[in-house]
């Protein structure tokens, strides 16, 4: 199985393959997500092994069960037991019962497809038990759909290929640069204008998501166990904001959404109070229309040019007492998470963020080099943080180096395995809340290129985040992989 259960016990009895499933719950199981648990387990069932193979004369029972243990367990922790004619599912947190349902899963699919009886017909399942946890809270994978938009019915997809490898945060990064991709009613010409550009052939690009669509894959992530935490990238790429509201700039001219990549010296000017009241309002709108606990603000890549020549930021420098353009960009996280705070929500920002000296309530998100520096300048200011390194998990890269496509670094999907937890772990222990693969789509354009990138690694990556330990057997995880035939 991938990844592997913490505990399981394989017994000699045999569950028997029956045509006729009865599925039950108790009565703290919301019913939306039992018809959901059990409509995914049906249609999984039927699909694998073909009414014609099963025993008619016998009816397996289901049994889902959200309630607490007699003894204090992990978060996400379930119990699954496989006995002859019952299947008991157990789990404190909806979450956890979703984890059992992919690991039920991929027991039938092997004891389908490798346990055969002597007349060549599917053979039965072994009897056990598993008793699993996650080794992190913080198992995650981002999508970027501002560089190339994808529209919501892929997200949706995005979030299944997540649930099935057991992951739980979607980090949406829904601005930058190249395009702004949410409707938003405070501010329309955000999506009216931001949300396209024409390329450099003459054809446009773009698309947003209406409310409903976001609604949507709100929906569909929480019935996976999944938080949707939005990225609007602020201050710097924000090309697509300001072709918007060019007022909000240092320096307001006619700004257009570029259609090339990197790093732009107009960024949202720190100095002007309009600035600051339209950042509160938008981020106001942006934590109602998400309930999970993160707004994630960016905080990366930001040049300072431009508040070094701007009257409004120095006078904010020296009115605040700042020692510069740094720690006037920390100002502004602080300003944004304090507002933040009083919705209810904490703030995620890049690793970027540190530069500016910042409070300890923001997330850090590791991202710089391999992660390390930043991991420890985290620790060291007392910031929870989360790893996602650029030369080890941005699964843009290529896979291998007869790739054409993707970033011109090569991240194999051993390399994957090989993620240490340990190089990033130190004193606090409690501050490291996990990781997370980053997908940026500059040089991905469509949903088939997107996929090949995230097929190769994204077994491997399950397997290190929720058990926490890099994997020393490369040959016995092929194995497994290759056993399970995963396909996305």
């Amino acid at each position: 199985m991938i990844p592997r259960p913490k505990q399981m016990r394989v017994f000699k009895k045999r569950f028997w393959m029956t045509s006729r499933i009865d599925y039950q719950r108790n009565a703290e199981l919301p019913e939306k997500l039992f018809r959901f648990l059990a409509a995914d387990l049906d249609a999984y069932y039927h699909k694998l092994i073909g009414v014609g193979f099963l025993d008619d004369d016998h009816s397996t029972s289901v049994r889902f069960t959200l309630a607490p243990f007699t003894r204090k367990v992990p978060p996400e922790y379930y119990f699954l037991k496989v006995d002859t004619l019952d299947i008991q599912i157990q789990a404190e947190s909806p979450s956890g019962l979703v984890h059992a349902l992919q690991t039920l899963k991929q027991h039938l699919y092997l004891a389908y497809y490798y346990v055969q009886d002597e007349f060549g017909e599917p053979g039965d399942l072994p009897c056990l038990e598993i008793r699993d946890w996650p080794s992190y809270p913080w198992r995650g994978l981002h999508l970027d759909v501002s560089r190339h938009f994808f529209d919501f019915r892929f997200v949706q997809r995005y979030l299944d290929w997540m649930s099935r490898s057991k992951l739980n945060k979607f980090h949406w990064h829904l601005s930058d640069d190249q395009g702004w991709r949410l409707e938003s009613r405070k501010f329309p010409r955000l999506h009216e204008i931001g949300a396209w550009r024409k390329e450099a052939d003459g054809s446009v690009h773009g698309g947003w998501y209406t409310r409903r669509q976001v609604q949507a894959v709100l929906d569909h992530a929480a019935l996976r166990g999944i938080e949707v935490i939005p990225e609007i990238d602020i201050p710097g790429h924000a090309m697509a904001i300001l072709a918007a509201y060019p007022e909000l700039a240092c320096v307001p001219r006619d700004f257009e959404v570029p259609c090339v990549w990197g790093i732009f010296e107009d960024i949202l000017c720190a100095g002007k109070d309009e600035v600051i009241d339209f950042l509160k309002e938008l981020f106001s709108e942006v934590a109602e229309l998400f309930p999970g606990q993160y707004v994630h603000l960016g905080g990366d890549e930001a040049p300072k040019q431009r508040w070094k020549d701007c009257p409004h930021c120095q006078a904010r420098i020296k009115n605040q007492g700042l020692a510069g353009e740094e720690e006037l960009q920390g100002w502004l996280v602080k300003t944004l998470a304090r507002h933040l705070r009083g919705l209810g929500k904490t703030v995620i920002g890049w690793d970027e963020i540190l530069d500016g000296q910042p409070c300890q309530d923001p997330v850090v998100m590791a991202w710089r080099g391999d992660g390390i520096d930043a991991a420890r300048k985290a620790h060291d200011n007392g910031n929870r943080y989360i790893l996602c390194p650029y030369t080890k998990l941005y699964f843009d890269a290529r896979n291998n180096e007869y790739e054409t496509i993707g970033t011109d670094q090569i991240i194999l999907w051993g390399d994957v395995l090989k993620f240490r937890f340990q190089d990033y772990s130190f004193q606090r222990k409690e501050l490291l809340l996990g990781a997370q693969a980053n997908v940026w789509t500059e040089h991905l354009a469509n949903k088939a290129d997107l996929k090949e990138k995230v097929t190769h690694r994204l077994r491997p990556l399950a397997e290190i985040l929720w058990n926490g330990e890099p994997v020393e057997d490369v040959r016995e995880f092929w194995d497994r992989w290759r056993d399970l035939n995963f396909t996305l």
